[in-house]
């Protein structure tokens, strides 16, 4: 979150977006993130890990982990309405500050611990998505389809130890016993102790992206720079 204390104003240095913070980002009447602000800061509620998790699906409809440009358009053209802010839905100028709002690491797209972490979701859900980067897909797959042996589509609280520490492994992670434990409960806690589905489970845990993947950063932004001209 430095880049956002630094970049847009964090006065109270909570890592958070307020509204008076978010007011400073695109100083117009026509402030969308201040609007979604407003309405999702409400009496400084916040947002349960499900609740996330279900907008989150609604638009990331590929299931990716990410947004990209025209999943992100969309995102935004909803949010602008439900707070019925007047602008042109199709203004290039606040699509590309929204982008450069939420894209922190620059790679052409909004990953979900990106989002997540300047709006008001609670703070188990954001601690464990910063091991998603630890993972990738292709092996949570693997491994997911090894210990849901009945096909149900998800893992109960005695599997799902088990998978995280076998990901560890297979992963050279060189998570001690302990981290693993703690996020195993942390997840089963966040699942308030039912049965995880494999969905919701992958984009808290893994990542789909390249960490250090320049050809695909230059895709998502040349797809996002045909789609603004």
């Amino acid at each position: 979150s430095s880049g956002i204390n630094a970049e847009y104003g964090d006065d109270n240095q909570n890592g958070k977006l307020e509204a008076k913070e978010l007011s400073k980002i695109i100083p117009t009447e026509e402030n969308f993130l201040l609007a979604y602000s407003i309405q999702s800061q409400n009496l400084g509620a916040h947002l349960s890990s499900q609740d996330f998790l279900e907008i989150w699906c609604h638009y990331d409809k590929d299931c990716s982990g990410y947004l990209d440009f025209t999943e992100a358009k969309d995102f935004m053209k909803d949010m602008l309405k439900v707070n019925s802010v007047k602008v042109d839905l199709n203004n290039v100028q606040y699509l590309d500050t929204f982008f450069k709002t939420f894209d922190t690491d620059d790679n052409g797209v909004i990953e979900i611990d990106e989002m997540a972490a300047i709006f008001p979701v609670e703070e188990r859900f954001t601690n464990a998505l910063k091991q998603r980067k630890r993972f990738s897909k292709e092996e949570f797959d693997r491994l997911f389809d090894a210990y849901d042996t009945n096909k149900s589509g998800s893992l109960n609280a005695k599997q799902l130890p088990k998978m995280i520490a076998d990901l560890n492994k297979s992963s050279k992670t060189n998570m001690s016993d302990k981290q693993v434990a703690e996020i195993s409960g942390r997840l089963i806690q966040m699942f308030l102790n039912k049965d995880i589905p494999r969905t919701e489970l992958s984009l808290v845990i893994s990542s789909n992206t390249p960490q250090h993947g320049k050809q695909f950063k230059r895709e998502m932004n040349e797809k996002r720079q045909s789609l603004m001209s």
